[in-house]
């Protein structure tokens, strides 16, 4: 009788721990079907996925307005979605600044017209911020990227993960369209839309902004899947 009984036991605690295994499974499962809802909501919205899936590259040009000087610059971002290689060319008034970061060679133009190597701690910053560049990382979404994986909170944003870590995520209107996004374990994140700037079948947010507005950026011009040459990204002989 004492055996049968433990045999019950078993078999009851085994019933159980089965039973927690489905719901959670079942949970994990909802909580993944619905994230990849709003992904689809989201891609809808901003273009489709077949378009965002067929992004190789990004050249954005925008207007910046900053709080401090100089107040007005213009920024051309040639993003390479292919391979990690960017460049960042800003120019205002007497300020003419561009940094380079590819496998080939970190680079950056000073304002004082001089070349150097871009420093590591910047180098490993800039390389965080491609990680979870946005324009990028939709691509990522839209191309089932199998590094990463998708998430809702219990905000409703979309997450998105990278070995583990949440690299970006975005806040969407009841259209699917973001409205905010953020990166990291930034919690305030930036303020973007309308998606009103189309080229190509992309829709890109008129402006984006800071939280507190100090710094804005509106797009300009915008073109994609453009053929990139190495020379675009080569380091150039320094002035005498």
């Amino acid at each position: 009788m004492k055996s049968k009984l433990c045999l019950n036991s078993v078999l009851i605690a085994s019933m159980l721990v089965c039973a927690i295994a489905l719901s959670v499974g079942h949970a994990a499962g909802a909580k993944d079907g619905a994230a990849e809802a709003i992904a689809d909501k989201m891609l809808a919205a901003i273009g489709g996925r077949d378009t965002w899936a067929g992004l190789k590259n990004t050249i954005n040009g925008s207007q910046q307005n900053r709080a401090g000087e100089p107040t007005v610059v213009y920024a051309v971002i040639t993003m390479d979605f292919e391979k990690p290689r960017f460049r960042i060319e800003t120019t205002a008034q007497d300020l003419h600044l561009i940094r380079v970061i590819n496998d080939d060679g970190h680079w950056r133009l000073r304002g004082t017209g001089k070349i150097e190597d871009v420093p590591a701690k910047l180098v490993e910053e800039d390389m965080q911020w491609y990680e979870s560049h946005l324009y990028r990382t939709i691509h990522r979404i839209a191309a089932r990227d199998p590094a990463l994986s998708l998430a809702v909170n219990d905000k409703n944003r979309l997450e998105v993960y990278a070995n583990g870590k949440r690299i970006k995520w975005f806040q969407l209107d009841a259209d699917g369209e973001p409205y905010a996004f953020g990166a990291y374990d930034d919690e305030v994140g930036s303020l973007s839309g309308p998606w009103d700037f189309v080229q190509d079948g992309i829709h890109h947010p008129l402006w984006v902004s800071s939280s507190d507005g100090t710094w804005r950026a509106a797009v300009k011009a915008l073109r994609i899947n453009v053929p990139l040459s190495d020379h675009m990204f080569a380091r150039p002989e320094s002035p005498d």
